[in-house]
């Protein structure tokens, strides 16, 4: 099997991106996602470069913090104060028919424009709150992606052993959103630890499943956004992950010198 351990929220804090480094420098961390829309968001992606090893996707953010975008050209995706409008009011202006899919777009090429302004060709997206699973997101994402060269979206499908409300709903969005991200590369199955709430023996047995699965993380060196990213961090550097993976399960969404 493969599996991909990827660390979110890199650039959201300066305390993440310190936990994301450290999770890669001393754990099993092998892939990270770049959030570009946060006042730290540049100072994530120069330490992320850093890290000849680490490699870097983009997590896709149109829920939280300012536009990478003109505010006048994605209207419909931010608030009177210029800031995205939140999950809730987000996911209530999409299924009401007030988000406009071409300002997605437009946000999405920023997004991708603004990580490689500053060094970070992301080839691998996923997204905050896992909003690109949405269908009526996922079919912007989905044609954008394959214009922008992408190799990888995350299939947020949960994984067997995580259980609860999030899952049936994460479950039903990417069975919905499977049709637009086809032709695209990605995960088998996805565990989120933080919801999943694991521990290091548990995530080890991962090592044991079959097909391409995806351990998205959010380490950091402290607890904020309501996460508990100091256990999450303690949890990614536990040795028994190394000697329960070996070298050999533990790949990167997209390897260098992939076609």
């Amino acid at each position: 099997m493969r599996l991909v351990v990827t660390a979110d929220d890199l650039g959201l804090s300066p305390g993440i991106t310190a936990g994301v480094i450290e999770a890669h420098r001393r754990g099993v961390v092998r892939s990270a996602s770049l959030i570009v829309t946060m006042p730290s968001a540049e100072e994530g992606a120069d330490a992320a470069r850093a890290e000849p090893d680490l490699e870097v996707g983009l997590h896709l953010d149109l829920v939280d913090g300012e536009p990478a975008s003109e505010p006048a050209a994605v209207r419909s995706l931010i608030d009177h104060d210029g800031r995205f409008l939140g999950l809730g009011r987000f996911a209530r202006a999409l299924a009401t028919g007030r988000i406009r899919p071409s300002e997605i777009g437009t946000e999405l090429r920023a997004q991708a424009r603004r990580a490689r302004g500053w060094g970070i060709e992301a080839t691998a997206w996923d997204s905050h709150r896992h909003t690109h699973a949405l269908p009526l997101v996922a079919r912007v994402v989905g044609a954008v992606a394959r214009e922008e060269g992408v190799r990888w979206l995350r299939r947020p499908m949960p994984g067997s052993g995580w259980r609860g409300p999030k899952t049936w709903a994460l479950a039903a969005a990417t069975s919905a959103a499977a049709p637009f991200f086809r032709g695209v590369g990605g995960n088998d199955w996805y565990i989120d630890l933080t919801s999943w709430g694991g521990d290091a023996a548990t995530v080890a047995l991962l090592a044991t499943r079959s097909g391409v699965g995806e351990l998205g993380a959010h380490p950091g060196t402290s607890d904020d956004e309501g996460l508990p990213r100091r256990r999450e961090l303690a949890i990614l550097t536990d040795p028994l992950l190394r000697a329960a993976f070996g070298d050999d399960t533990v790949c990167r969404r997209v390897e260098t010198g992939d076609p």
